[in-house]
């Protein structure tokens, strides 16, 4: 049987990309549809559609989507239309606007949030990701 004729139960309807686990993409995403993001990311994802970061995900970059899940590492301003949820699991370093932010217990927030928009959204992050220990310093 071909490897992609069973559909993916994990994935939700509408999502067009995702990123695996061993996956590095250097430079930025777009799309205009869902994203799934598993591996790690330097640059911008950018969508009008709904992103998905996994557990093992690291992004490094801005993030701007309708509604977004984070469940791994985000360092990055995020500029969210609808929802953001941030998980127990999730980690935020950079600055926020979204409608409406569910942060659950357990999450890791460190940032500035703003609910509406925002004036200044080319804003710099605050944080970076050492290279070598994965470990998360201010700038």
């Amino acid at each position: 049987m071909p490897m992609f004729e069973q559909p993916n139960k994990n994935v939700k309807k509408g999502t067009e990309t995702i990123v695996g686990v061993d996956v590095l993409i250097t430079g930025n995403l777009k799309s205009d549809a869902g994203i799934e993001i598993n591996g790690r990311v330097k640059g911008e994802v950018d969508t009008k559609n709904d992103i998905l970061v996994g557990e093992q995900a690291v992004i490094e970059g801005s993030i701007k989507a309708r509604n977004v899940v984070i469940n791994g590492l985000v360092q990055g301003n995020l500029h969210i239309s609808e929802d953001l949820e941030i998980s127990p699991t999730g980690k935020v370093y950079g600055d926020l606007v979204t409608k409406n932010l569910i942060v659950k217990k357990g999450a890791n927030f460190t940032g500035k949030s703003m609910m509406g928009e925002d004036k200044k959204k080319d804003s710099k992050p605050v944080y970076e990701i050492e290279e070598t220990t994965g470990e998360v310093k201010s700038k």
